[in-house]
C-alpha cells in the first residue's frame, strides 16, 4: 500500500466514524485492515492498530523492555518495573500514541481529537480495564521509563503548556481543541517522545494523565509492584492489598512500616525522609531535580528507576514536583495546558484524591499481552 493509499484509509474511515450517529459501532476488518496498514507504515512499524473486546481500534507504541542499566547511569542490570505484569517481566509494552478520547466510556487513541478530560481516577481506571482482557490505565512507571530513556537520548519532549503552544518554544503550537487542549497528535515532532512522528504524544502538557500504581498516604510514597496492577482482582483501591512501602534498602514492606521513605515539605522544597513530621506544611513543590533527601538517608535504586528522586542533581530533567503529605494522594502526570515552565515528563502532582475531577485530567490506556497469552 502507498503512504496516499494509507493516508485515504485513515481519514475515510475516521471522517465516518466521529461524523455517524453511531461513533460506537464495530469497524470493519476492511477498514481495519487499512487503518493498521496504514499507521505501520507510516511508522516503520514501530506504531500499529489494536481492537478491543468491543471492536474499536486505539493506535499503540510499542515500547520493547529494557534494564535499569540502559537508563540510569548507576543501574543494575534488572528488568525495569514498567515491563512487568502480573509479577513476571514482559518483552514489550502497548502504549497510546494519544491521550485518549471517551467513546460509550471506554479509552481511545487516535489522531486529531479533542481528548476526554475532567475526570477522576476510578473514571480513568474503569474506562481503560471495560475495553477488555490485556487493557488498563497506564502505569507511572512506564512514565518513568520512557522520561527516563529520554533523558539517556538527550531530548525531553516539548508540548501544549501554554494555551495551544509550548511556554519555551513559542513557535510550536498545535491544533486547538476544546478550549485550550489541542488535538491529539496536532503537534510538531518535537511534542512527541522521541522527537519523531511514530513516537508517543503529549507526555508534556495538554493534559495531566492519571496514572496507576503509586500514591502518597499521608506522604508516604507507595507502589503497586511487578506489574500486579494487572491482576483482576487488583483494584488500586484506598485499601487494596497490593500498596507497598519502600525502605531506604529498597525493600517492599506493609503501608506503614516505621522506615518507608516519604516526603514532606522541607523548606522551600520537597525533602525525602522516613521520620513523620506533622509540624511542618502539608503541601510542598520544587523543581524534580531539586527534591533533596534527609542527611545520610540511603536512596535505593528502585526510587531513581521510578524518577521519584533525582540519580543527577544538577539539572538535565524538566517539570515540576508537586506533594501533599496529608490523607491520599494519586499522580497527575506531565503538566497540563496552563502549567507553564512547570510542564514536562518529570512533571507529577500528587496532591489530589482520588474523587477528585479535575479539570485538567486525562488518561491514557496501556495493554500488555502477557507471554502465556501470546
Amino acid at each position: 500500500m502507498e503512504k496516499r493509499e494509507a493516508y485515504t484509509g485513515v481519514n475515510r474511515r475516521l471522517e465516518e466514524v466521529f461524523s455517524g450517529e453511531n461513533p460506537g459501532k464495530p469497524w470493519s476488518q476492511e477498514h481495519l485492515q487499512d487503518f493498521r496498514a496504514a499507521v505501520e507504515i507510516l511508522s516503520g512499524g514501530s506504531n500499529t492498530v489494536l481492537v478491543d473486546e468491543w471492536g474499536l481500534p486505539s493506535v499503540m507504541v510499542k515500547i520493547s523492555a529494557f534494564r535499569n542499566s540502559d537508563v540510569l547511569k548507576e543501574g543494575t542490570d534488572i528488568v525495569h518495573l514498567a515491563f512487568y505484569a502480573g509479577g513476571e517481566a514482559q518483552e514489550e509494552i502497548y502504549v497510546s500514541k494519544f491521550q485518549n478520547i471517551l467513546i460509550d466510556g471506554r479509552g481511545y487513541s487516535l489522531p486529531l481529537r479533542s481528548p476526554a478530560y475532567g475526570m477522576n481516577f476510578e473514571q480513568a481506571v474503569q474506562a481503560c480495564r471495560s475495553k477488555g482482557a490485556g487493557w488498563n490505565l497506564s502505569p507511572f512507571a512506564l512514565r518513568a521509563a520512557i522520561a527516563l530513556e529520554a533523558k539517556k537520548r538527550g531530548f525531553l519532549p516539548h508540548g501544549n503548556s501554554d494555551n495551544c503552544v509550548d511556554f519555551f518554544n513559542r513557535e510550536e503550537h498545535g491544533q486547538p481543541g476544546e478550549g485550550n487542549v489541542v488535538r491529539t497528535g496536532s503537534g510538531p515532532v518535537t511534542w512527541s517522545h522521541n522527537n519523531s512522528r511514530d513516537g508517543i504524544y503529549d507526555l508534556t502538557g495538554n493534559l495531566n494523565e492519571w496514572d496507576a500504581g503509586l500514591r502518597l498516604s499521608g506522604g508516604e510514597i507507595q507502589i503497586i509492584p511487578e506489574g500486579l496492577w494487572m491482576e483482576e482482582d487488583c483494584t488500586m483501591g484506598e485499601d487494596c492489598r497490593y500498596w507497598r512501602s519502600i525502605t531506604p534498602e529498597g525493600k517492599l514492606t506493609e503501608p506503614g512500616a516505621p522506615d518507608a521513605l516519604r516526603y514532606i515539605s522541607g523548606g522551600e522544597g520537597i525533602l525525602l525522609t522516613t521520620r513523620r513530621d506533622s509540624g511542618r506544611e502539608t503541601t510542598g513543590n520544587c523543581a524534580f531535580h531539586k527534591i533533596r533527601a534527609e542527611a545520610g538517608l540511603r536512596i535505593p535504586e528502585l526510587l531513581y528507576s521510578l524518577m521519584l528522586y533525582p540519580e543527577e542533581t544538577e539539572g538535565g530533567y524538566d517539570g515540576w514536583r508537586w506533594i501533599r503529605s496529608e490523607g491520599e494522594c494519586l499522580p497527575l502526570c506531565g503538566g497540563g495546558y496552563r502549567a507553564l515552565d512547570h510542564a514536562g515528563i518529570f512533571f507529577v502532582g500528587m496532591t489530589y484524591p482520588r474523587t477528585h475531577r479535575y479539570d485538567l485530567a486525562g488518561f491514557r490506556s496501556v495493554y500488555i499481552a502477557r507471554k502465556n497469552e501470546r
